[in-house]
């Protein structure tokens, strides 16, 4: 009995140490705390009752914990990950401990000092491994986790889970056994060669994913470009149009001025050429403000958003004050955001009798902020309400943006903050 505690009491502490390792944002020590008597129940269980079964009920019930604590989807690879890394490195020190030493499974499992040795040399190399593995996922692979979704996150777990039990179940096999040299090693490079195996299935699964969220990315920026031409070609059409409307108004003011009737040229000058000036001088303002953003697929966005609004009759205030070089978001995500925002925006103020948009872009410290408000008809719905899930849902995949949703003076208002 007391070798089955401290068995379980020591796998629950690497598996404890295996999740402080591979989460980025340590968690609080109460948690930590929860994963460690959890893994030592449910090992303990497992050992007891020699219930196999049990290994996969403890890895998937921690992994669900995990992902609660971290608020990340894709946290639920790393129980199952540490797990496998330990099992890989656990099985590799046993063959070194039988080559050196001669020393069977079946006797390292008997003695509670070895035992303790054992585990205790299983965390002091694993520790250096799975920080590798953490650095490895950070640059390489959790841009590609935050962007997949969740069928496919919940079959690589999976996967990462049933490996997991394969490994235990093929190792197991041997605790009984009396084994020769040769015969532990091929239980040791068949486990191995198992993992790598299974690992480059989700790899290529991974980098096919990649691929196509890049060509995905690629179409969109595609057709943002595309979108963007054509309005610099609307651009173009309207200032030919101008050129030719201006030549007609000068010849019209001429032949008012010329026959006297100032009386009739008051009228001709508040009906047509007024709002006409009112029309091309937010035009400019767009074109102006946007001179400050040096990021072509943001550029693009507004561009095209605010430039529809305009022409929509919609009284559209701009306000850019900083230069914008750089965005600490992904552009596919950063002009989807935006465009919905945007479009949510002026849908919601041509309802209104005065429709008004107002957007501003600007540094606060190292930060970029983005504020759009617009006036709405309150038709009684709660702001939670009226926030869009979409947006929402690209947001949470990032630590550095702060989004607040307010109504204030009758404008509803977007925050968007981006460290």
């Amino acid at each position: 009995m007391t070798t089955l505690i401290i068995t379980a009491i020591w796998n629950a502490l690497m598996l404890t140490c295996d999740i402080y390792i591979l989460t980025h944002v340590h968690l609080s020590v109460k948690k930590y705390l929860v994963f460690f008597l959890s893994f030592s129940a449910l090992f303990f269980m497992q050992l007891y009752f020699s219930f196999s079964l049990m290994l996969l009920i403890a890895l998937s019930l921690n992994s669900v914990l995990l992902v609660k604590f971290t608020g990340k989807l894709y946290a639920v690879f790393y129980v199952p990950l540490g797990y496998i890394i330990n099992c890989i490195l656990g099985n590799l020190i046993s063959f070194a401990a039988n080559m050196a030493w001669d020393l069977t499974i079946q006797e390292l499992n008997a003695d509670t000092l070895y035992i303790v040795i054992f585990i205790s040399c299983a965390i002091l190399f694993s520790c250096p491994v799975l920080y590798l593995v953490r650095r490895l996922l950070q640059r390489y692979l959790i841009d590609t986790f935050e962007k997949m979704n969740r069928k496919l996150l919940a079959l690589i777990a999976l996967t990462l889970l049933l490996c997991s039990f394969m490994l235990f179940t093929m190792a197991s096999f041997f605790d009984t056994l009396e084994i020769t040299h040769r015969e532990f090693f091929l239980m040791v490079s068949s486990l191995v060669l198992y993992f790598l195996f299974t690992f480059s299935m989700i790899l290529i699964v991974l980098h096919t994913t990649r691929k196509s969220y890049e060509a995905q990315k690629k179409v969109e920026y595609l057709e943002n470009l595309d979108e963007y031409t054509r309005n610099l070609e609307m651009v173009y059409n309207n200032l030919r149009s101008f050129r030719h409307d201006y030549i007609n108004v000068m010849a019209s003011l001429a032949a008012y001025i010329d026959e006297k009737r100032y009386k009739e040229l008051g009228t001709f000058f508040y009906e047509h050429i007024l709002p006409m000036q009112k029309g091309l001088t937010q035009k400019n303002a767009a074109l102006n403000s946007l001179l400050h953003v040096h990021v072509m697929e943001l550029k693009s966005i507004l561009y095209t958003k605010l430039l529809l609004a305009v022409n929509q009759d919609i009284e559209v205030n701009i306000d850019i004050p900083d230069e914008i070089d750089s965005i600490h978001m992904d552009p596919v995500d950063l002009t989807r955001m935006l465009g919905i925002y945007l479009d949510n925006a002026i849908e919601a103020c041509l309802e209104t009798k005065h429709p008004t948009l107002n957007f501003h872009l600007g540094r606060l410290n190292q930060d970029v902020v983005f504020i759009i408000s617009n006036t709405f008809i309150d038709k009684g719905l709660s702001v939670a309400q009226m926030q869009n899930k979409e947006t929402t849902e690209i947001l949470n995949r990032y630590d550095n943006i702060f989004h607040e949703t307010l109504i204030d003076e009758g404008l509803f208002i977007q925050q968007i903050q981006i460290s």
